[in-house]
C-alpha cells in the first residue's frame, strides 16, 4: 500500500514535470519570435514621444530587446500555462470544478490583457505625466529607454496581475472556498494589503502608490460583487 502511494507521487512529480517543461519550451519558443519584433514593440510604446529615447551603450540596446521579448513571452504564454495547470488539477476536481475551471483560463487571460492596457493607457500616462511636472523649472529631464521601460514595467505588469482579482475570486466563491460575508467581514483588511501592494509595487512616490491603490480598491468591490452574483447563482442551482 505505501509503495503504491509513494508510487502515485512519483507519477505526479513525472506529470509535472512533463507539464512544467512543456510550458518552458512554449516560452522559449514565444521568446524567439518575440526577438524579431521587439524593435516594433519598442517603437510603439514610446510612440507618444516627440524624440527618441536615449540608450547609454550598446549592453541597453540588448537590455530593452531581451526585456520586451520577455515581457511578450510571458503574456503569449499565460494562457497555455493556465490550460497546463487546469489539466494536472484536473484528475483532483470533481465535475462541476472542471466545468468551472475551464471557463475561467480564458477569462484570466482577459483580465490580464485588460490590466496591461489600463496600466498602459491610464496608470502610466498619469503618473508619468504628474512625475514629470514636478521637475518643470526645476530640472533637465532626460529619459532613458532603460528607464522609461523599468517604469512601464512597475505599472503596467502588476495592473495585469491584478487584474485577476476577480476572476481568482469568482472562482474560488464557485468552488466553496470563498463567499461574499468573508469578503465584506475582512474588507478593511484587504483595503491595508492592497495599499502595501501599491506601495512595494509602484516607484517610490506618493502619486505613484495613490494611482495604484484606487483601482486596487475599485477591484476588491468588483471582486465581491461578482462574488455575490456567483455565490447567489450557485445556491439557486
Amino acid at each position: 500500500m505505501k509503495k503504491d502511494k509513494e508510487l502515485t507521487i512519483v507519477e505526479h512529480l513525472l506529470e509535472f514535470r512533463k507539464r512544467f517543461m512543456a510550458v518552458l519550451l512554449c516560452f522559449l519558443l514565444v521568446f524567439c519570435g518575440s526577438f524579431v519584433f521587439a524593435g516594433d514593440l519598442y517603437s510603439f510604446l514610446t510612440a507618444g514621444f516627440e524624440q527618441k529615447l536615449l540608450v547609454l551603450g550598446p549592453n541597453d540596446i540588448l537590455w530593452v530587446y531581451v526585456n520586451l521579448a520577455s515581457i511578450m513571452a510571458v503574456s503569449l504564454t499565460l494562457p497555455f500555462s493556465f490550460f497546463q495547470i487546469w489539466q494536472f488539477v484536473k484528475p483532483a476536481l470533481r465535475q462541476g470544478e472542471v466545468k468551472a475551471a475551464l471557463l475561467y483560463i480564458p477569462a484570466s487571460f482577459i483580465c490580464f490583457v485588460l490590466g496591461l492596457l489600463f496600466g498602459f493607457y491610464f496608470v502610466s500616462p498619469a503618473i508619468l505625466q504628474v512625475l514629470l511636472s514636478l521637475g518643470d523649472g526645476l530640472f533637465e529631464t532626460q529619459l532613458t529607454a532603460q528607464n522609461y521601460l523599468l517604469f512601464l514595467l512597475h505599472t503596467t505588469l502588476p495592473m495585469g496581475i491584478l487584474f485577476e482579482l476577480p476572476v481568482i475570486v469568482a472562482f474560488l466563491t464557485r468552488i466553496g472556498l470563498l463567499n461574499p460575508s468573508w469578503l465584506i467581514h475582512y474588507r478593511r483588511y484587504a483595503y491595508f494589503v492592497l495599499l502595501v501592494l501599491a506601495v512595494v509595487l509602484t516607484p517610490a512616490d506618493f502619486i505613484s502608490d495613490l494611482a495604484m491603490t484606487v483601482p486596487l480598491i475599485l477591484l476588491y468591490e468588483v471582486s465581491i460583487f461578482l462574488s455575490r452574483f456567483v455565490y447567489k447563482r450557485k445556491r439557486r442551482k
